[in-house]
């Protein structure tokens, strides 16, 4: 299968920034030197910008309080609320699903900073559907997951709203919008707090949204910000997957036969090789570049080429940035164009 990508190696972020004003936001991402921008959310800026609540402005049920910081369900009018929501789902009109500046004042910022020019991939991103459906609660504490017909209308709110973001992102993107689905609670699959989640689970609601980003033209990918079972993660189709290399990087190697299954259906690793920590403090690029080394060290013991697994290799930092002191976050994409200039030159 052809490339999605038009080059190994490429750089971009996960999507939060530790600032509160949208164009000091924008021009950061645009300093950086990614070759992959992307537009920032800024959870400092606003509980709505906080990525449950970010994307959970046309939620049926849904009701987020950003004065208490809160965000919960109630199935009170259920039917009521669903009814307008399949509506606007069924017509294929995707405005419903746009985010608001309020929820999303770095889309517009970015947008408008980087008018007039284009690069061959830009990302967007969207809460992932298990994430969301398990972080959003009723007044009893039960999870809307275990409510079937508001995980289906989760799922399906997703999945336009990253269709929303493919059409919003193409006009700066020569060739794809990448989307990334941030799944961090996926990091604890298969935990004693999340036995319910089944792996058909995963690939079902997943699925239905990697499908949509493709249909709109898009390149999807998922971000779970530490270790999980990739064997399930990769059996979800996705075509990107990006995790925290810095401290799990020789774990996909676990997987040889999975991670062969993505590179023959033409998709990447996004090595999450650069630490948001503190250890991001102290390390260096070449340290790193070792690091990555070893990642590739790991597939080739079992039988996966270091150059195969180099030209399908993305480097991004290890999660978002959104929690760190905005110094750190600059030294970490400072990190990362090191890295990449290590690693190309």
């Amino acid at each position: 299968m052809t490339s999605a990508f038009p080059s190994a190696l490429m750089t971009t972020g996960i999507g939060s920034l530790p600032l509160e004003d949208a164009e000091q936001a924008a021009a950061f991402v645009l300093d950086a030197g990614l070759s992959i921008p992307f537009w920032p959310q800024l959870p400092r800026r606003d509980f709505r910008e906080q990525m449950i609540a970010q994307f959970a402005e046309r939620m049926p049920c849904a009701r987020i309080d950003a004065g208490e910081g809160r965000i919960s369900f109630d199935d009170g009018r259920k039917y009521e609320e669903l009814e307008p929501f399949y509506a606007a789902y069924l017509s294929g009109e995707l405005d419903y699903f746009g985010l608001s500046a309020q929820a999303a004042a770095g889309l517009p910022a970015f947008e408008g900073l980087a008018a007039g020019r284009t690069w061959p991939i830009v990302k967007g991103q969207v809460t992932g559907p298990v994430t969301f459906s398990t972080s959003i609660a009723s007044a009893d504490k039960a999870p809307l997951y275990g409510d079937a017909d508001l995980r289906d209308a989760a799922v399906k709110l997703l999945a336009r709203h990253a269709q929303w973001q493919v059409r919003r992102l193409a006009p700066l993107a020569s060739e794809k919008v990448l989307i990334f689905v941030d799944e961090p609670v996926l990091a604890a699959y298969g935990s004693s707090s999340y036995l319910g989640i089944s792996e058909e689970d995963v690939w079902q609601m997943t699925g239905e949204i990697f499908e949509a980003i493709v249909e709109s033209g898009g390149i999807t990918g998922m971000h779970v910000c530490g270790n999980s079972d990739w064997g399930v993660m990769l059996r979800t189709g996705v075509q990107v997957l990006n995790f925290d290399a810095y401290q799990y990087g020789s774990t996909v190697a676990l997987y040889p036969e999975e991670v062969s299954a993505l590179f023959d259906r033409g998709g990447w690793i996004a090595w999450g090789i650069v630490p948001t920590g503190t250890a991001a403090d102290t390390e260096t690029p070449g340290a790193l570049a070792g690091r990555f080394e070893q990642c590739l060290d790991a597939l080739a013991a079992k039988g996966l080429g270091p150059d195969l697994v180099r030209s399908r290799s993305l480097l991004t930092p290890s999660c978002g940035t959104g929690s760190i002191p905005p110094a750190r976050a600059r030294k970490v994409f400072d990190l990362l164009r090191g890295l990449h200039a290590e690693l190309a030159g």
